[in-house]
């Protein structure tokens, strides 16, 4: 960006009550609002500031239609307290024009603490090839054609434009540096003091005055029950987050006078006076450009307003009719009233994703470097440490619409058996019968085996099956009928469908009866399978007839027989060997 030529009269004035843990609770919550109305205003700022230094960079680019010459004509500006005055283009025999510069600007500050001098002395001599401003004899500077010709100008127009600047220019030097303004800047700038003082104090005094009021206010707020009034009932919602909101702008209100007070004293002493208009300028200016940048941005406000009042309503009619389908009031072939609620999940999601893209290029500063690199960041951040998170998650979804099992269902997913008690997007949870809960991650439960007991167990009965091994001695149908009767005693067997047996294996030394009986109960499953078999024993005892096997030989050496005592006989005795000598006096054994 080019330096203007100073102007003399831009250069010469230029000024410019419930109970404890209720109140713990609204305290809380209060807390939470005023953290989200800070953090909204924070957001607000941020956002307006990414807009702001993007229209800067855009202003301040290089394809602005600056041309290449008039960067390279810029020249050196000659300050006098740090206020330009007039510019230097152009090399001197071997001094640059920085240097020819710093040299003028001495020479004026030389030339303004001199009172002996009259500014009317001041004036150009025509040395033919160049043009000399001198101060009665003293030299003050030169001007050379090659210095009109990077300003542009005739050099004795140019000459006598920095005539007239300098004359000015050591007029009010000698006006501003005298002990009288010094003195008036020192008073001033105490008065501004106290005043600044002043003010700060009674700001406080008001906050600490109305604090307390409106924190009563706003519990006297939340105290009243059946407010149906709108504005008492937006206040009790709304009156924390303006607090928050006008503790934030209590504090931007006290950086402005601090700022103010700053840019004021400068403006008192002559040394930064110009510093002082510089800042007042930049800071207006700026204010300015964030004005523009606001009404500018109104139009997408109101397009951001407009999607999200659509996304509002949208997940609203999602919300209902995915209810309807799942307290069945609407049914779709084909669709399960179990998949209503994470369908609507679902949905919900895509709703928020899709408006969220479409929103994005219409946030300030959304095209901005920053904010680009933190979306990157943030989308590799997500795609490296949230891999086995969403493999889960896809996972879990595969399981809804599946229909492997429901909560409440009686299932065995790998080793683990028990009711399942929970089932989220990246997790199922069982409650074993031990009363144990187990997490098992979606992923592992689609790549395993699962066992839903309680899917058939709803309708016909799920079939609890168990083996017992008899030896061949043991007439098989009163095996049978032993076992049945066992099951018809147990109390969660079903009698229809009846319980029946199978022989599933003919052994060396036994045969292996399954019994299988249905019941409508999986849940109970240690229980049943417990008083099954204490029915079997008693079954098989009162029969008569041991469960021996599997290598319990029927020859026996007179030991006692494996049915208890209090099923048998009063006067029962083991049997014995009895020896008798037939076919040439050889002995036989047999039992007696």
């Amino acid at each position: 960006m080019t330096t203007p030529r100073p102007h003399p009269a831009l250069c010469l004035h230029a000024r410019g009550p419930r109970k404890s843990c209720d109140r713990a609770a609204r305290l809380r919550l209060r807390a939470v609002r005023q953290m989200i109305a800070i953090g909204s205003v924070l957001l607000v700022f941020c956002s307006w500031a990414f807009s702001l230094s993007n229209s800067q960079g855009e202003r301040s680019s290089p394809g602005d239609g600056t041309g290449s010459e008039a960067i390279e004509n810029d020249g050196v500006p000659v300050e006098v307290d740090g206020r330009p005055i007039l510019v230097i283009y152009a090399r001197i025999g071997g001094f640059s024009p920085p240097e020819r510069a710093r040299a003028i600007e001495e020479r004026l500050i030389a030339l303004g603490q001199k009172s002996d001098i009259a500014v009317e002395l001041i004036h150009a001599q025509d040395h033919g090839t160049w043009t000399e401003i001198v101060a009665g004899s003293d030299r003050i500077m030169g001007i050379t054609e090659a210095d009109a010709n990077a300003a542009e100008r005739k050099r004795p127009e140019l000459a006598a434009e920095y005539t007239e600047i300098i004359r000015q220019v050591v007029k009010q030097y000698r006006l501003d540096h005298t002990w009288q303004h010094v003195l008036e800047g020192v008073i001033y700038t105490a008065l501004a003091t106290v005043g600044l003082a002043a003010a700060i104090v009674i700001l406080f005094l008001i906050r600490r005055r109305l604090h307390p009021k409106t924190q009563r206010w706003l519990e006297g707020l939340e105290v009243e029950d059946g407010v149906h009034s709108l504005g008492p009932r937006m206040w009790r919602y709304l009156g924390p987050a303006v607090v928050s909101v006008s503790r934030a702008f209590l504090w931007l209100f006290l950086l402005t006078l601090l700022q103010a007070y700053g840019t004021l004293v400068l403006s008192f002493f002559p040394a930064t006076k110009y510093t002082s208009y510089q800042i007042t300028n930049w800071l207006f200016s700026e204010l300015a450009l964030f004005g523009k940048v606001l009404i500018g941005y109104i139009p997408n406000l109101i397009l951001i307003m407009v999607i999200c009042l659509v996304t509002s309503y949208l997940i609203k009619v999602n919300k209902y009719f995915f209810g309807e389908i799942r307290d069945q009031r609407v049914t779709i072939h084909g669709f399960y009233p179990d998949w209503a609620e994470p369908t609507a999940k679902l949905v919900k999601f895509l709703i928020v994703a899709a408006a969220a893209i479409v929103i994005f290029p219409y946030l300030p500063g959304s095209d901005s470097p920053a904010f680009k690199g933190i979306s990157v960041f943030l989308g590799v951040l997500l795609s490296l440490g949230s891999t086995s998170a969403v493999a889960h998650g896809v996972a879990g979804t595969i399981l809804t619409y599946m229909r492997a099992f429901q909560i409440g269902d009686f299932v065995r997913i790998g080793n683990d058996v028990g009711e399942v008690v929970e089932k989220t997007l990246l997790v199922t949870r069982i409650c074993t019968q031990k009363k144990e809960v187990v997490t098992v991650p979606n992923g592992t439960v689609l790549g395993g085996v699962v066992i839903n007991y309680s899917a058939e167990g709803k309708h016909r009965g799920v079939i609890f099956h168990t083996v017992v091994t008899i030896g061949y001695k043991a007439p098989w149908r009163q095996v049978h009928e032993l076992l049945i009767s066992a099951a018809r005693a147990t109390e969660d067997i079903l009698r229809d469908p009846a319980p029946f047996v199978l022989q599933t294996a003919l052994s060396d030394f036994y045969v292996a009866y399954e019994l299988n009986a249905y019941t409508a109960k999986p849940g109970k499953m240690q229980e049943t399978y417990s008083v099954l078999h204490q029915n079997i024993q008693d079954g098989f005892n009162e029969a008569g007839l041991e469960i021996n096997s599997p290598h319990y030989l029927c020859l026996r050496d007179g030991n006692q027989t494996t049915i208890p005592r209090n099923y048998l006989a009063h006067d029962y005795e083991p049997t014995t060997f009895n020896f008798r000598e037939i076919n040439g006096n050889q002995p036989t054994g047999q039992q007696g």
